[in-house]
């Protein structure tokens, strides 16, 4: 029996070292496939970090009114501060404001109209963690009855057209899965037959020596094994690595779920068993 197992092994190993090129081929197949599918997964199991981190890129910006001084500006900033949903207020007064614009237009406001026309404004920042998309334009709308405030800027209409695009997102993500197996049982079962055309010799010898269909088929499940789990593995390395350098960068809070490594070499192994069987099926009758 092991002097069996060992010889089925041994030709499934021959086997995947003969056919280098398609090998390459297929394993380089899975690799993008299972890249793109992993990425895909993990993005949209963290759908809320995600859209968190894009809500704390927006700012809302608080002009004030002409009458309203320094004084006055820093008392509405303090208030604002103290509010949970804030992180972060910055005064831009209306020498700052000049400077602003002076970067952005390459022109001086002041030697233009001979003074500046400017207001004062605050910039706020939101908590991206405790950021709520409803309390936000209660906020906005509390503000506006606010002394001295003569208009808000905020675009939180952008926020709710990202959360509004969710549901294509996931039904994008289904369809790329049914590609990705698609493609992949394609590619295995090409591969698969290639394999066993160039071997049509050492299995005509098995079958004259009454080898059941099984025991054909196993060197050639062998090779597919060792094809999915390699492409699976090195997808779920690129994907892992990636998304710990994205989470470093961006300051994101991706998590990435433990068992990733074992779904993606998984169904990487279902599709590939089921892809050479469908194979060698054909072939055998």
């Amino acid at each position: 029996m092991i002097d069996k197992v060992a010889f089925l092994f041994a030709e499934g190993l021959k086997s995947f070292s003969r056919n280098k090129l398609t090998n390459f081929l297929c394993i380089l197949t899975i690799l993008i496939n299972f890249t793109i599918l992993g990425a895909f997964f993990i993005a949209g199991s963290n759908t809320d970090s995600l859209i968190n981190f894009f809500r704390s890129k927006y700012t809302f910006e608080i002009f004030l009114e002409d009458k309203a001084d320094l004084e006055q500006s820093s008392s509405i900033a303090k208030q604002l501060e103290s509010n949970p949903a804030i992180s972060s207020v910055t005064l831009i007064d209306k020498e700052r404001s000049a400077e602003i614009f002076l970067e952005e237009f390459g022109e001086d406001v002041v030697d233009m109209l001979g003074y500046n026309p400017l207001p004062i404004s605050l910039k706020v920042s939101l908590e991206k963690n405790n950021f709520d998309l409803n309390k936000t334009q209660e906020l906005i709308n509390a503000l506006e009855k606010y002394d001295f405030v003569d208009s808000i800027e905020y675009r939180g209409a952008y926020i709710d057209d990202i959360e509004g695009k969710i549901n294509l997102f996931i039904f994008f993500f289904l369809v790329l899965v049914i590609g990705v197996i698609f493609i992949s049982i394609q590619m295995i079962s090409n591969t698969v037959k290639l394999s066993m055309s160039n071997r049509s010799d050492f299995i005509e010898i098995l079958q004259y020596n009454g080898a059941s269909n099984i025991f054909i088929k196993i060197p050639f499940f062998i090779e597919s094994i060792l094809q999915s789990i390699i492409g699976a593995f090195i997808a779920f390395l690129l994907v892992n690595y990636s998304f710990i350098v994205i989470n470093s960068y961006f300051n994101l809070n991706i998590q990435i779920d433990n068992f990733l490594w074992a779904w993606m070499i998984g169904l990487s192994l279902v599709i590939g068993l089921y892809a050479s069987n469908r194979a060698m099926k054909r072939i055998l009758l």
